[in-house]
């Protein structure tokens, strides 16, 4: 399926179209627009994220081949922000462990080549 751009006003440090994400998944946007809002608002500094979004796609290509799988980027997004999430105490880690399996399988199973949702 073909990735689509989002319609929603662009991010101050976009300067055009050409900036604006796309995503192959409906979970993918919703975890871009939780990560961006949560920032905004203050919950965390911005580049707390990016620094986490850094250390999970470097533990990914540190890991060994046989280990990697086939993660694709916003899986290692989403992981960026449930550490982000922890860290900055706006969820127990504990509770997010409890959570993932319940809640979070979309992200784990939906590849692109799915369709997406309510599509």
């Amino acid at each position: 399926m073909e990735a689509t751009a989002t319609t929603a006003p662009l991010h101050e440090t976009c300067v055009t179209e050409m900036n604006a994400p796309t995503f192959d998944a409906d979970w993918q946007r919703r975890a871009f627009g939780v990560a961006v809002v949560l920032s905004e608002f203050g919950h965390y500094p911005w580049d707390a994220f990016q620094q986490q979004l850094i250390a999970a796609i470097g533990a990914w290509e540190a890991a060994p081949a046989t280990e990697q799988g086939s993660r694709q980027y916003y899986e290692h997004w989403l992981a960026a922000l449930e550490r982000v999430l922890v860290d900055h105490d706006l969820v127990a880690d504990d509770e997010m462990r409890a959570l993932e399996p319940r809640h979070w399988p979309v992200a784990l199973r939906t590849r692109a080549s799915e369709p997406r949702e309510g599509a």
